[in-house]
């Protein structure tokens, strides 16, 4: 453990840290974790890149699996997309994530347009994502010079199957790498939005918060560098800490465990 400041606040990511993967069946410890962590008052945030449920629909399931949450406790990339996209006035998008939220985009107020002139371009998770879907975007990107919004920058995920797919990381690079004139935009992790709008939620400063997440790298070194504590939980994307070597020594997390449920409150606390 690189600091000694004790934690006053929580943010934790969702998926490999409270659930496994996407059918959302938690992660042993973490539901009895969570809920000691709200019955001592303690602030918590939820910060997620998910992009394939609503977010009433991601907090419900979480609930249902026993988690004290509700919508108040989410920052999510979906949310913050929509924010950053109405900032701008960009409402005709192309959308290439899961097509199970182009409704939710719709009553958002957004138009959603399969080719041609658009707004910006949405990338979100999509198992389905073919390449010429990507075709399609490439008119708007070249000619036209339209933004690239991003929603995270997950190079992959677990789907509910457990199966690691490619995520909009993967399709941004290759987005980005065709040359068009406009900017591409990353809301989520590791964006340092999210985890500033994370730190607001929770009324605290960032040395007395600790991330916990299961990807050091996407999730755990922005953290880091914005002076919080952070947990590499080995329970997601990762079952050992051998990708600790891509990183620097200086963005290594201050712990390592198999679960969250390791991490102890009480001792937190008397640090």
């Amino acid at each position: 453990m690189k600091r000694s400041i004790p934690a006053k606040a929580y943010l934790i990511d969702i998926e490999g840290v409270l659930v496994r993967d996407k059918r959302y069946r938690s992660v042993p410890g973490a539901v009895e974790w969570l809920t000691a962590l709200a019955a001592a008052d303690r602030p918590f945030c939820l910060v997620s890149n998910n992009t394939t449920h609503r977010p009433a629909d991601l907090v419900e399931d979480l609930f249902r699996a026993g988690f004290p949450v509700n919508e108040n406790h989410l920052v999510g990339a979906l949310g913050l997309g929509m924010k950053w996209l109405r900032e701008r006035n960009r409402n005709k998008i192309h959308w290439l994530g899961t097509p199970h939220l182009e409704d939710y985009w719709g009553e958002e107020g957004f138009e959603l347009v399969a080719e041609g002139p658009c707004d910006a371009v949405v990338l979100g998770v999509n198992p389905d994502l073919t390449i010429s879907a990507l075709d399609r975007v490439l008119g708007p990107v070249l000619d036209d010079g339209v933004d690239i919004l991003c929603l995270h920058r997950n190079q992959f995920y677990l789907d509910d199957t457990g199966r690691r797919r490619l995520g909009p990381g993967a399709w941004a690079a290759s987005l980005e790498g065709v040359g068009g004139t406009g900017q591409v935009v990353t809301v989520g992790k590791p964006s340092p939005a999210i985890y500033q709008e994370g730190l607001k939620r929770v009324g605290v400063a960032p040395e007395e918060v600790l991330f916990i997440s299961d990807d050091p790298v996407a999730d755990l070194v922005t953290a880091g560098r914005l002076g919080m504590r952070t947990a590499f939980v080995l329970s997601g994307k990762y079952s050992d800490h051998a990708v600790l070597a891509r990183l620097e020594e200086s963005d290594w997390p201050d712990i390592v465990c198999s679960r969250m449920s390791d991490i102890d409150i009480q001792e937190e606390e008397s640090v």
